[in-house]
């Protein structure tokens, strides 16, 4: 079994967390990226938050990553056919971990979660985007 990690981190310039999130697959990726951001949290003054050629993966992954940088508001919404189909995921201060600048680069291998996960940054202005065009899914699947 070939293992991929799918959170990788490293400090450049002492002072800068670069933070690379392969997928958002992995049902670790929240916890790992937390652990990082805890781990350079005296030094750290900027992030910059790698998502090129993320395919994606899993929505509630990609609301918890937002969760750590956003501490109030809507982080995404879906909706439905019908008006009882309407589900909104909030952000909460209690789960916010760092208030640093970001960056937050993208690439037309960017999809799914992973522009869910940048355009909420985007929205909450926690972070700019730099880079190329995303896929342009935007859309999650639900596992029934």
């Amino acid at each position: 079994i070939i293992k991929i990690q799918s959170v990788y981190a490293k400090t450049i310039s002492d002072d800068i967390l670069y933070l690379r999130i392969s997928s958002f697959m992995d049902t670790k990726v929240t916890s790992e990226l937390k652990k990082f951001i805890e781990e350079h949290k005296e030094k750290t003054k900027g992030i910059i938050l790698d998502l090129r050629n993320n395919p994606g993966g899993q929505l509630g992954q990609a609301i918890d990553v937002v969760d750590l940088f956003v501490d109030n508001g809507v982080i995404v919404s879906q909706k439905g056919k019908d008006q009882k189909d309407y589900e909104e995921f909030s952000a909460s201060s209690v789960n916010t971990v760092t208030t640093v600048p970001m960056a937050v680069l993208v690439n037309g291998g960017s999809a799914s979660a992973s522009e869910i996960v940048s355009g909420a940054l985007q929205d909450h202005k926690r972070a700019v985007i730099v880079g190329e065009e995303t896929f342009g899914k935007g859309s999650v699947q639900r596992v029934i």
